[in-house]
């Protein structure tokens, strides 16, 4: 797999893979609920042969996975990219720009299901080609949950460092949750997580989640220059409802009802969810298999070259 390497990562993206991307690209909204409108982008590949729908991952846009979707057009898997609730162009309930306030994480579950056989499945299902689906983080998380709840719309997914588990910091994850409960019943879901500030616009590489410099630099520039992708703070009641992702895709009764095979990229040096429930899931259902990172961080898709290059190696034979 030839991945475009970090020398001149700035320069190949502006020059290649955006004018690419821009001719066949097409843009969208669409509301499950009235007047919470979700935008979308439609990428139709050149020799297709396979449709994807890609969840992007908690304070992501959808434009940070730019270089993926190339990747994937280029192997003849048009894409379909859901920006979710509370992110970006889609609809916020709130005008901090960076807070995130998730009220309820079955939101996010039925908004992709409702996406997909309104928008996605009505426009492909003539061609014949098979449904796949990708979801990072956040993405993973609410993707683990759809393939539970609708076992028949996608035949393979890839979860990359799903949100399955969640790591505290130095906290127990239990007393983190009874901590915020305790504040959700003084009425403050909407608070700010302890700990968390808003987009400062100072790049800081060395605690991110990307070990590739370039690629970390290039996206955080484009955050900078665009309010609608800063956001980077959890609502307390977010906090709660991401927990409740994780217990409802990590029970053995819903994993057994999983039907799409799935690939699960792992990274070692994950700071953000716990390899656990990773573990658990991929033990509980039918088809599944870990593709482990040792040296990768959180975003194993913005990682060095060399991880990269067998990321997408592994992505594409298993989508083939």
């Amino acid at each position: 797999m030839k991945i475009i390497h970090s020398d001149h990562y700035k320069e190949t993206m502006e020059t290649l893979v955006l004018p690419y991307l821009a001719k066949r690209k097409q843009t969208g909204f669409f509301s499950r609920i009235q007047d919470q409108n979700l935008f979308y982008q439609h990428f139709t590949a050149d020799q297709e042969r396979a449709i994807l729908v890609m969840l992007h991952g908690f304070t992501e846009g959808v434009d940070k996975f730019a270089e993926s979707v190339y990747y994937l057009l280029q192997d003849g898997i048009s894409v379909w990219q859901l920006q979710q609730r509370e992110h970006g162009e889609s609809y916020r309930s709130t005008r901090d720009p960076a807070l995130i306030y998730i009220e309820n994480y079955n939101d996010l579950i039925e908004d992709v299901h409702a996406f997909f056989h309104t928008v996605v499945f009505p426009a492909e299902k003539s061609k014949g080609f098979p449904f796949f689906l990708y979801g990072h983080s956040m993405g993973g998380g609410v993707s683990s949950c759809y393939l539970e709840r609708y076992p028949d719309d996608f035949a393979r997914a890839v979860l990359s460092s799903p949100m399955l588990e969640m790591k505290s910091g130095k906290v127990p994850v239990p007393v983190t949750t009874a901590f915020v409960k305790f504040l959700l019943l003084l009425g403050k879901g909407k608070d700010y997580l302890p700990g968390s500030v808003p987009f400062n616009g100072i790049a800081d590489f060395a605690d991110s989640c990307s070990n590739c410099e370039p690629r970390y630099l290039y996206w955080f520039q484009e955050t900078a220059a665009n309010v609608k992708n800063q956001m980077c703070v959890p609502a307390l009641r977010t906090t709660l409802e991401f927990l409740r992702i994780t217990q409802e895709a990590t029970k053995p009764e819903n994993c057994r009802k999983v039907r799409a095979k799935v690939l699960m990229m792992q990274a070692g040096k994950d700071l953000l969810v716990g390899a656990g429930g990773q573990e658990a899931f991929i033990s509980r259902i039918s088809d599944g298999r870990i593709v482990r990172f040792p040296e990768a961080k959180h975003e194993i898709y913005m990682g060095k070259d060399e991880d990269l290059e067998k990321y997408w190696t592994e992505i594409l034979a298993f989508f083939r």
